[in-house]
């Protein structure tokens, strides 16, 4: 029963991660921001923290370790947020390109992926949540029938696991479809540029200032190949 109660303070906090996410981000945007890597309202790294305070609170409760005072679950709740955030982030952008958080203009950071100054505001969620928010989940959940409770960690693991599996998938086309379409447009242009020069059209000097601003990809862009091969050939001409 102590795994299936961790899973439903896993889902339960992750939601709880999610709402304050979402909120404090639209406020600070002034428009709707759906916060989070899944497209369910969750936020992993919330629900994966709440864990660890789990076990420390009841590490605690069993009389295992003393009990912790405001200053060490700060300093506890700081130290795991900069565990978390970082390969998390870290993650995440090498696996699909993008950054689900960047703190690049918060002072300092640690290349964009975590902060002392959001690490101390960790910090104190880590009191609210070690003090006030564990407790009151501990007086709810005794209430809650074994059976329900089953029920429920089961009902939401199956819906956690087909959100994730569709949110990878999702970006992962996301991800095919640019390059796909990155493709194409190269494979165009390139075509567009050597019809261009194979006229020797007037509008040659206009058209190699548009066309060498743009910046792609050393490994497709093949215009700027076309463009470095016929600007030497046009030099030996002269």
């Amino acid at each position: 029963m102590e795994l299936i109660r961790y899973l439903n303070a896993y889902f339960a906090f992750s939601v709880l991660g999610w709402i304050w996410e979402s909120i404090y981000c639209t406020i600070d945007a002034r428009k709707w921001q759906n916060r989070g890597f899944l497209y369910g309202p969750l936020c992993p790294i919330y629900g994966f923290g709440l864990i660890l305070g789990l076990v420390f609170y009841d590490l605690i409760s069993k009389g295992i370790i003393k009990d912790l005072s405001s200053w060490k679950i700060f300093i506890m709740g700081f130290l795991v947020s900069m565990v978390l955030e970082y390969p998390t982030s870290y993650v995440l952008e090498k696996l699909f390109h993008a950054r689900w958080w960047d703190y690049s203009n918060v002072p300092l950071n640690l290349n964009g992926r975590t902060s002392v100054i959001t690490s101390v505001g960790f910090g104190v969620g880590s009191i609210i949540i070690m003090e006030y928010l564990i407790p009151l989940f501990e007086q709810i959940y005794v209430k809650i029938p074994n059976n329900i409770a089953i029920a429920l960690a089961v009902v939401l693991l199956a819906i956690h696991s087909s959100d994730f599996t569709l949110t990878v998938s999702g970006l992962t086309n996301f991800q095919k479809n640019i390059a796909e379409m990155e493709d194409v447009f190269q494979n165009r242009m390139t075509l567009t540029v050597d019809k261009i020069f194979e006229r020797h059209s007037k509008l040659y000097g206009r058209t190699l200032s548009r066309i060498t601003s743009f910046r792609m990809s050393e490994s497709r862009n093949l215009i700027a190949n076309r463009l470095i091969k016929v600007m030497r050939e046009s030099k030996r001409k002269k």
